[in-house]
């Protein structure tokens, strides 16, 4: 089974254990929101913890389609995050991998849309953690862009040190054994 990794080639802890919750960069915040996802998710992760993956599929899907019809960003992160709980899964590995990808986009353009800084900022962390070189890139791209559109002088410190902290976690990586 092959498992997330970061973009740094290190397995991911998302994956680390059946139904584990996912690690995000400890300076982006838990971005999970309660909202009409929620009760899916929780349902996914009662599943996943009950080990009946195709439940478990299927009430993500449930939730991917209840933050899909909401506006905002928040349930596309918290749904990415949740696919990447199902790729502990034997079989289902590549395909939450892909979803927790496909979701991301669909959440970085939305903050994007919305001109929040956090929410690339989240995006950008998640494709970290998925080991998305180029997605992790771009979404960084977008956040100096907005940092620099919206002239918020505290939002482009937030990038700059949340890119200092992976460069740190990169130079730590590399000296690992």
């Amino acid at each position: 089974m092959e498992e997330p990794r970061s973009s740094h080639g290190h397995r991911s802890r998302d994956a680390a254990a059946y139904g584990s919750r996912p690690t995000i960069h400890p300076l982006v915040s838990d971005v999970e929101m309660r909202g009409p996802w929620t009760a899916h998710i929780e349902a996914m992760d009662q599943t996943l913890a009950d080990r009946d993956p195709g439940a478990a599929a299927r009430a993500w899907r449930t939730a991917y389609s209840s933050a899909l019809c909401n506006p905002g960003w928040l349930g596309l992160l918290t749904v990415a995050r949740a696919a990447l709980r199902l790729s502990a899964i034997p079989g289902l590995t590549q395909e939450a991998i892909a979803r927790a990808g496909e979701t991301c986009w669909i959440a970085l353009f939305r903050a994007r849309q919305q001109r929040s800084l956090n929410g690339a900022l989240s995006a950008a962390a998640v494709f970290d953690v998925l080991g998305d070189r180029a997605a992790f890139e771009q979404s960084m791209r977008v956040v100096e862009a907005l940092a620099n559109r919206t002239g918020d002088a505290d939002g482009a410190d937030r990038a700059r040190l949340f890119i200092e902290r992976l460069a740190d976690k990169t130079r730590v990586a590399e000296q690992a054994p």
